[in-house]
């Protein structure tokens, strides 16, 4: 099928206006768009653009484009150091039945709300064309970059539930919507900006997750605004003139949809309830069997193993962990020489060397076998090898320190050495990962990364994590300061690339990646995967980040974005999805069948072109996106959903936190309180639940699960 792409360049135009323009994207069949007639006015008061697009189909037909709006004039195309600091990324995007609002930040902090009181029926994003494939005919694969953000005033669908039904114009039919683009001073404005111009209620919520058993507070806003969660009423009370305020008690885990109404005007969200945390694991296990872990150029392909070997340490299967530990064996001794740690191909791909460290240290935690060690401190020594004086670890000409997180698996690997009393060898892979972070340090945001540059999410995300991994390992009160700073320095920045206001706890604290599913699941063209697997390395900083600082909003951070991660399971099947598709409307390209050439036994090797296999044509929009590890032979990376058990099971699996506020009351995580005469009985949720992080501003004497401890003014880390 052919389009067409057409720009009309609009009348009465102001030179502010001069970057926004119409757009539309026909189907078939057409040459030139005639007979749609369009208009653009704008006008800039203060802090606030307008800008009025008017249509008007002087056809005797229907005007049925697949896409037609406006593009956007903010620059999003984040290309070069510095000057990405002041570029906007679109960070928030909402479609409701007949409005619109999101707001565009920067990683320097600037921010700007787009609404409209108008119904928009999508949005959409221009993703740049990367680089070629030179081994597979010159084919080329989408990029790191955005170029612009649309709004799709008319869309064909099909389309999330709560997006209007726009997608003609019949004949004679005329039809103006009006945008605004908001500069804000503060983040914290944002709904209250939203609701002042659109007259819409508008969800706030400080956190969209919780246990069962546990209250939630949900705030609105609106003139008399109905709140309902999964069609049950929800009594609110005045908070201000326009605020209000209700309070959810959770019974059952699972999603629930969260429906506002004010007057004739609606507003969606929703609450993730989770499932015990034990049962998340479990069935994460069960899926790194099912979802087959295959001997690839990409390690993303074996990535599940960090969940099994967690899984065997936590909570051993002897049947189904004997099974994974044997196919992990048969993986090692296709990828890499076991003489000196080396991998047969791809060389290049030191994150293949570093994440498989990391899983071998967590396999000797599970079975005690030093076989794995001795494999390890070669494999170490092949990384370190690549190290450069500055303290990088290279890939041969590009920086790959913050491609995923070598510097971290080589500091859990030395964890595990010197729990066996081999402190030479820990020191030696301790000493060469500082290097590494006192280099990300020192670089304060200019930093490379794997494919085309650009202020990439896991660029920023891993170094930030590495830096809050060896300030939490620093004795000297001066280094953990510094390597604290500097994370938040990159964690702020990041913000930007975070879902950090979104109602909805199936996405809130997901990164907004959007090239990974050419990759993972073999989907073109780009679309925002969040959360994916690599939203999990934002998670792994905020959890450090929290127990470096105290502040209770990294610790909110940190539980909404696990269980996100969490939701990615289906619970009643096991099925697990790759990640979560956040644009409304995307005509994607999919390979439907396995590759006859191989088994998931086979090494495999490259990043297969969707095109060049038999595919089929869907449209995916605002849901899960369903594994292909477990029908597809060759390489695939969507095994790299694991990084985010890996995550859970390192902070919040088996961690309670307790956290005493200004006002007196106590935030309780993972566990219950009660105040008891002098005493806070604390309980922990579930039985693997070992470790208690207490964050007490007075004097205290904590009882857990039945031990008595006193704590004051401490966090206690158990790392």
């Amino acid at each position: 099928m052919r389009k067409l792409i057409f720009f009309i360049l609009c009348t009465a135009l102001t030179a502010s206006a001069a970057e926004h323009r119409f757009y539309a994207v026909e189907t078939e069949g057409d040459t030139i768009a005639e007979g749609i007639e369009s208009t653009l006015l704008t006008d800039k008061t203060g802090n606030v653009e307008t800008v009025t697009l008017t249509l008007h189909n002087t056809r005797h037909t229907p005007f049925q484009p697949v896409k037609a709006g406006l593009k956007l004039g903010v620059d999003t195309y984040m290309d070069t150091y510095p000057e990405w600091y002041g570029k906007f990324f679109p960070t928030l995007a909402m479609c409701e039945p007949d409005h619109f609002y999101g707001y565009m930040q920067s990683p320097d902090g600037k921010m700007k709300a787009v609404l409209s009181a108008d119904p928009i029926a999508s949005w959409s994003l221009d993703y740049n064309m990367g680089y070629p494939d030179y081994t597979q005919d010159n084919r080329w694969f989408y990029g790191h970059r955005i170029e612009c953000l649309n709004l799709d005033m008319l869309c064909q669908g099909p389309l999330p539930e709560h997006n209007p039904r726009l997608w003609k114009l019949e004949p004679g039919e005329q039809r103006s919507w009006t945008v605004k683009i908001i500069d804000l001073d503060s983040p914290d404005s944002f709904e209250e900006t939203v609701y002042r111009h659109t007259d819409a209620p508008v969800l706030v919520m400080e956190r969209t997750s919780c246990s069962p058993g546990e209250s939630i507070e949900i705030k609105a806003w609106g003139k008399a605004p109905r709140l309902t969660v999964d069609g049950k009423e929800l009594c609110l009370q005045k908070v201000e003139t326009a605020l209000w305020r209700g309070v959810y008690r959770a019974t059952e885990p699972g999603i629930k949809n969260i429906g506002l109404t004010d007057g004739c005007r609606q507003a969606h969200g929703t609450l993730a309830v989770r499932y015990p945390w034990n049962l998340t694991m479990k069935l994460a296990r069960n899926a790194v069997a099912r979802y087959k872990q295959k001997p690839t150029s990409h390690v993303e392909s074996w990535y599940g193993f960090h969940t099994a070997f967690d899984a065997a340490r936590i909570m051993p299967e002897p049947g189904i962990d004997s099974v994974l530990n044997d196919r992990f064996d048969m993986i090692i001794d296709k990828i890499f020489d076991r003489k000196d740690g080396s991998p047969y191909k791809y060389h290049w791909r030191i994150q293949n060397v570093s994440s498989t460290i990391g899983m071998l240290a967590d396999r000797y935690l599970a079975f005690g076998n030093p076989a794995d060690l001795d494999l390890g401190e070669r494999m170490a020594a092949y990384l370190m090898k690549c190290q450069r004086d500055d303290g990088a670890y290279m890939n041969g000409h590009t920086d790959y320190t913050s491609v995923i997180y070598p510097a971290k698996s080589l500091l859990e690997f030395a964890d595990v050495e010197r729990t066996v009393g081999r402190k030479k060898q820990a020191a030696r892979l301790e000493a060469s990962a500082k290097r590494a972070i006192d280099h990300l340090a020192t670089a304060d945001g200019d930093l490379e990364t794997e494919g085309q540059i650009t202020y990439e999410d896991g660029m920023i995300s891993c170094s930030a994590l590495q830096l809050g991994e060896l300030a939490l390992r620093s004795k000297d009160v001066r280094d953990r300061q510094r390597y604290t700073e500097a994370m938040l320095r990159l964690l702020d920045g990041h913000n930007c690339l975070a879902q950090l206001r979104v109602p909805d706890g199936r996405r809130r604290g997901g990164t907004l990646r959007f090239w990974e599913a050419q990759y993972d699941v073999f989907m073109l063209p780009n679309m925002i995967s969040s959360p994916h697997g690599w939203s999990a390395w934002r998670a792994y900083a905020t959890y450090y980040a929290y127990l470096l600082t105290g502040e209770e909003r990294w610790l909110l951070e940190t539980f909404d974005a696990a269980s996100a991660f969490a939701a990615l399971i289906d619970y009643k099947t096991g099925d697990l999805n790759w990640a979560f598709v956040v644009d409304p409307y995307v005509r994607a390209l999919q390979v439907c069948e396995p590759d006859a050439g191989f088994t998931a036994d086979d090494d495999t090797y490259g990043n297969p072109h969707p095109e060049l296999y038999s595919n089929r044509e869907i449209v995916v929009g605002e849901q899960y996106v369903p594994m292909i590890a477990d029908w597809q032979t060759i390489v695939s990376s969507d095994n790299d959903v694991h990084e985010c058990f890996k995550f859970i099971a390192e902070a919040v699996l088996c961690n309670a936190f307790l956290v005493e506020r200004p006002d007196g009351s106590f935030g309780a995580y993972n566990c219950s309180v009660v105040k008891e005469g002098e005493n806070l009985l604390v309980t922990a949720d579930e039985p693997q639940v070992k470790n208690l992080h207490v964050n007490l501003l007075t004097p205290q004497k904590v009882v857990f699960n039945g031990s008595m401890t006193h704590f004051q003014n401490y966090i206690k880390h158990s790392l």
